[in-house]
């Protein structure tokens, strides 16, 4: 990797800003003149459009261009687009570069940009369904034999697309699924928004282009210092669809983008090639040490490497501090509130069972500690004798009737649950944990989904998509002989 490397774009915008241009262009702001508040001032003096040596992102020649091409010699892609608005739109694109109504192998518990994506492309799903963890009913991973059988049922399948790694930082065995979908002729995306990071130090997952994949889509934003919605999409040195995948781009991507986001992503590579590495050290010895004595908590379990060994586990990503509480009287939205309210800490997600905190590289030591300082007495105030258990199951296997494109055109009506049996679903209706959806458009409800949606109503879990969150009612694709 480079050393002291360049940031194109920020040193185009800054080179702009120096010749102090009277800006008789967009935007209207006029480089921050039109704002009051200074911290908008600071910002939008970077705020430019498509002028001479700011290049244009639809047709990159100059700092765009040189941009894109230290982004893929530092991620080992072949090209690299830059997204800005966010990781979905790379996953958006991915969808769409595959041929008209093509069927695509995606697991179940994939974030709802690939639902998106195939609304868009008019892709057909078959669905995989992840590893589950028995204690809290969190999505882990898919298997590479998973892959393998679905492909061997599905022989028309155009290609797989996993998420790698998911929400708790758990990557699957990439380097082992990409074979087995290679092996079948199949192209391989991964959804990788959470591993921008992974790059820069060996002591953290691999990623996917290092395993073969063809695409791998990174949500800079998550992790690196970079804006909202800044991301980046990878294509692998031997990707045979690159010029279906840039019109799919450019048909997706405004054609004002912003360059505060561009600059972003642009310094962010600069800054992990130039200083990443020591900065994953210290916060990998950091997680280290703070997961071991989170572990020495009663009633608290730290997620770690023991995971490792788990069936179709790749890794675990150190940022991921993912806390179950089995020996606590109180559950993880409890905990959650308890944590904010009391103390001043924000977890990035809670569920029933378990409550995750997203920490950065910027995180230091003092920071780990008020997270651990928090943590601790919340356990010596909850601590219970009973240990929780679970009672949350895996929803039943989808039977897929129409394309989501499909059933999201297809005219709907709303229908007590009782008599939805055998009728197509015109909405999503999914549960967390497992965050696994029971129904997305297009599927089948049959009996057993109707049991199942019986039975969430009698649990306290959070269920999203419906427009009757009671669940009483379902909208349905409208019967229309």
């Amino acid at each position: 990797m480079q050393t002291q490397s360049s940031a194109p774009i920020y040193e185009a915008i800054q080179n702009y800003i120096s010749e102090n241009n009277l800006r008789c262009h967009m935007p209207g702001h006029l480089g921050g003149a039109g704002f009051r508040l200074k911290e908008f001032q600071q910002v939008a003096a970077m705020d430019v459009t498509e002028v001479p040596g700011l290049d244009d992102l639809h047709l990159p020649r100059e700092a765009i261009s040189r941009a894109q091409q230290l982004m893929a010699e530092a991620f080992g892609a072949g090209q690299s687009l830059f997204l800005v608005n966010g990781a979905s739109s790379g996953i958006h694109s991915l969808f769409l570069s595959l041929p008209v109504g093509a069927e695509v192998v995606v697991p179940r518990n994939a974030h709802l940009s690939f639902f998106a994506g195939m609304v868009l492309s008019g892709a057909k799903p078959h669905y995989m369904l992840p590893r589950v963890d028995e204690e809290t009913g969190a999505a882990l991973c898919i298997e590479a034999n998973d892959i393998d059988l679905c492909l061997k049922r599905n022989p028309d399948a155009a290609a797989v697309f996993i998420t790698s790694p998911v929400y708790y930082g758990v990557t699957s065995q990439v380097k082992e699924c990409v074979f087995r979908a290679h092996q079948y002729g199949v192209q391989f995306f991964v959804d990788e928004a959470h591993g921008s990071h992974f790059r820069f130090h060996p002591d953290y997952p691999g990623t996917a282009l290092q395993a073969g994949a063809d695409a791998a889509v990174n949500g800079f934003h998550k992790t690196l210092p970079v804006f909202n919605q800044g991301a980046v999409l990878h294509l692998g040195t031997h990707f045979s669809g690159s010029e279906r995948v840039f019109k799919t781009f450019s048909l997706l991507t405004t054609t004002s983008p912003s360059y505060p986001i561009m600059a972003s992503i642009d310094l962010a590579r600069k800054f992990m090639e130039d200083e990443g590495f020591a900065h994953l050290q210290k916060a990998y010895e950091l997680s280290s040490y703070y997961r071991k004595k989170l572990n020495d908590l009663k009633g608290i379990h730290c997620w770690g490497e023991e995971l490792c060994s788990r069936a179709g586990i790749g890794g675990l990503d150190p940022l991921k501090i993912t806390i179950s509480l089995p020996g606590l009287s109180i559950d993880g939205f409890q905990m959650a509130r308890i944590m904010r309210d009391n103390y001043g800490v924000q977890v990035e997600l809670a569920e029933p069972h378990l409550v995750m905190a997203m920490m950065s590289i910027f995180h230091d030591r003092e920071d780990w500690e008020r997270l651990f300082q928090t943590v601790k007495k919340i356990s010596l105030s909850y601590g219970s004798t009973k240990r929780q258990s679970l009672g949350v199951k895996v929803p039943p296997a989808p039977s897929v009737s129409m394309s989501p494109r499909e059933a999201f055109l297809a005219p709907s009506i709303t229908v007590p649950l009782d008599k939805c049996r055998d009728r197509v679903c015109a909405e999503m209706v999914a549960p967390y944990p497992p965050g696994i959806p029971c129904l997305l458009p297009g599927e089948q409800i049959t009996a057993e989904v109707i049991d199942y949606l019986k039975y969430l109503r009698t649990c306290k879990v959070n269920v999203q998509g419906p427009q009757d969150s009671s669940l009483d009612n379902l909208q349905v694709i409208k019967d229309t002989k």
